[in-house]
C-alpha cells in the first residue's frame, strides 16, 4: 500500500508540474460546472430530439445518476478522509496551485478521495454513449473528451491524486451502467401516448 501511495504521489507531481502561467486561468475556468452549461443544454436538446416525450424519463435518469455519483463520492470522502494534495503539508513546496480570480490560491475542499468531478463527468459520458451515441457519434466523442479533460484539470490544479480520479471514474461508470440497466429493464417501455 505504501508503494502504491508513493507512486500515486509521484504520478500526481509529474502531471501537476506540466503547467504554464498562461494556462492557469483557463484550466481553473474549465473546471467550473457553469463553464459547461452550453454542453449540458446541447445534451438536453439531443435527449428531447431523440426521445420526444420520453425525454423527461431519460433526463430524470441523467439527473438521478449524477446525484447518486456525486453524493456517493462525498460520503466516501468524509469516511476515508484522505487529504487532497493541496492540503498536504509535505507537498507544499513541490505543488503548483492556481490563483483564483479573487487573488487567493485554489485549494479545493479538505478531502479528495474519490474525485466527484471525475465520477460525475464519467457518469455523464457513459450516459451520453448509452442514450445518444446512435444518433450523434460526435457528441459521444465530445462527452468522453470532456470527462478526460475535466479529470486532467484536477491534477493540474493540484486538488486530486490520480487514484482519486481513477476511483471517481469507476464510481461514475458503475452508476451510469446501473441506471441504464434500470431504464432498459423497467422504464424504456413507459408510454406517454394519449389513449
Amino acid at each position: 500500500m505504501e508503494k502504491l501511495l508513493q507512486f500515486d504521489t509521484e504520478l500526481f507531481l509529474f502531471f501537476n508540474s506540466l503547467h504554464a502561467p498562461w494556462a492557469d486561468r483557463a484550466v481553473y475556468l474549465i473546471s467550473k460546472g457553469w463553464f459547461w452549461v452550453p454542453l449540458f443544454l446541447l445534451i438536453i436538446y439531443l435527449i428531447f430530439r431523440m426521445y420526444k416525450r420520453k425525454g423527461w424519463i431519460v433526463l430524470a435518469v441523467f439527473a438521478l445518476t449524477i446525484t447518486l455519483s456525486d453524493q456517493t463520492c462525498n460520503l466516501v470522502k468524509n469516511s476515508v478522509c484522505r487529504y487532497r494534495p493541496s492540503h498536504t503539508e509535505a507537498l507544499a513546496d513541490d505543488i503548483h496551485l492556481v490563483q483564483k480570480p479573487d487573488g487567493n490560491r485554489y485549494f479545493g475542499g479538505k478531502y479528495g478521495f474519490p474525485s466527484a468531478h471525475a465520477s460525475n463527468t464519467m457518469a455523464l459520458a457513459f450516459l451520453v454513449i448509452f442514450f445518444l451515441s446512435k444518433g450523434e457519434k460526435w457528441v459521444m466523442a465530445l462527452a468522453v473528451a470532456w470527462s478526460l479533460m475535466m479529470a486532467y484539470t484536477r491534477l493540474y490544479l493540484g486538488v486530486h491524486y490520480p487514484v482519486d480520479i481513477l476511483c471517481g471514474f469507476i464510481i461514475g461508470s458503475c452508476f451510469a451502467n446501473l441506471m441504464f440497466f434500470i431504464y432498459r429493464k423497467w422504464l424504456s417501455d413507459l408510454s406517454f401516448d394519449k389513449k
